[in-house]
């Protein structure tokens, strides 16, 4: 989906796994890529006390941050997936790949036709 890929997380423990795994899945298909990541630092405390309207603000001002600077975004935890769940911010947005969407647009692909 492009050779800039952002990958965003609220936990670094999170991100480095994730920014692994995109970048074996570059090399597998022979893809050169650069990443750029954002830690949205305070987003899971947020979270974790409660304040999801201060997890989704951190989020989805980490996300806009890279989407700036890259081709697709890539979340490292379905968690983070609510906050750049809103309408799109006009024409250039960049894909936003979220486990849960991914998720769901594969079972639809499987239930419209089981053998595949």
């Amino acid at each position: 989906m492009g050779r800039r890929v952002g990958v965003g997380a609220t936990l670094p423990t999170t991100l480095e796994p994730t920014v692994a795994l995109v970048k074996s899945k570059a090399v597998a298909a022979g893809k050169e890529i650069s990443l750029l990541t954002r830690l949205c630092a305070g987003a899971f405390e947020a979270a974790q006390s409660g304040d999801t309207a201060r997890h989704d603000a951190i989020v989805a001002a980490g996300v806009k941050e890279l989407s700036e600077r890259v081709d697709v975004v890539v979340l490292a935890q379905a968690s983070m997936a609510r906050a750049t769940a809103g309408p799109a911010e006009g024409a250039g947005q960049v894909p936003i790949l979220s486990s849960p969407r991914l998720a769901i647009e594969h079972l639809a692909r499987v239930i419209r036709d089981p053998q595949g």
